[in-house]
């Protein structure tokens, strides 16, 4: 994962309450557990798997699941190690890695996983890990927004800057590019997600606080206070009572294939 000592500080920071304050979609997880249906005791593999809120949902949703949780943040890893073992699942590893230092054992998953995370990596690198850690036929499947997604939500459209700062979302067209040029790798299809959203002013200037995005960390603290109160007056001008919006996200099927 290619991250800054920033970005790596950020995490640490906000492990322990990261789950409390972002949002967790559970129908890409319904979808993968539908790609995975007839298998009896699935494996697969998380990159960038952060505290384990999605980690947790696919335990839920895919029976007889067994997962390897891999993030580069220690204090991330401790946060899964804690949410999984405390909500009684127990066939699971964590593993600390980068993408650049990660080495998945050759055909020993049958999915692997990328949840939010992609725009933290080097991503033909990623994919050239996924793909060796695949069995033949194996899914990966990147959940993540798309730069026009990320302008188009809340933050996007009423949080000075944040769409402009956001650089590091990936479009369409390009990840598509890098899946084809994988060698081994099919791009099989690409569902955009959208999902109605109802929420207090209070609560999204908290999740503001709790720096929920990594987008944050690029505003400096004076920057971040004083985009702050722009957006909670402008929320409030639009949104007497209730914040409503639409969040938008992309989940990317792709297949391991040999021929």
């Amino acid at each position: 994962m290619v991250m800054s000592s920033d970005m790596d500080r950020h995490f640490a920071e906000v492990s322990s309450v990261y789950r409390e304050v972002r949002t967790t979609d559970r129908e890409p997880i319904e979808r993968i557990a539908m790609e995975l249906k007839g298998l009896p005791h699935p494996k697969g593999a998380d990159i960038g798997c952060g505290a384990g809120r999605y980690d947790r949902l696919m335990f839920e949703i895919i029976p007889g699941l067994h997962l390897t949780c891999i993030d580069a943040n220690p204090a991330m890893l401790e946060q899964v190690h804690g949410l999984l073992a405390g909500s009684g699942f127990d066939a699971f590893e964590t593993r600390q890695s980068t993408v650049e230092g990660l080495v998945l054992e050759a055909g020993a998953y049958d999915f692997v996983t990328s949840l939010n995370a992609v725009h933290h990596f080097d991503v033909p690198d990623f994919l050239r890990k996924s793909r060796d850690g695949l069995v033949a036929g194996g899914c990966l499947f990147v959940y993540t927004r798309l730069p026009g997604q990320n302008a188009r939500s809340i933050w996007g459209r009423y949080f000075p800057g944040f769409a402009e700062k956001e650089t590091r979302l990936l479009e369409l067209g390009d990840l598509h590019r890098w899946i084809e040029d994988t060698p081994g790798l099919r791009f099989v299809s690409a569902t955009c997600l959208r999902y109605r959203r109802r929420s207090s002013p209070e609560r999204l200037v908290e999740q503001a606080r709790h720096r929920h995005y990594s987008t944050f960390e690029f505003y400096d603290q004076d920057a971040f206070e004083e985009a702050l109160t722009v957006f909670l007056k402008k929320v409030r001008r639009r949104f007497p009572d209730t914040v409503e919006w639409h969040d938008e996200n992309v989940l990317v099927h792709v297949l391991r294939n040999d021929d």
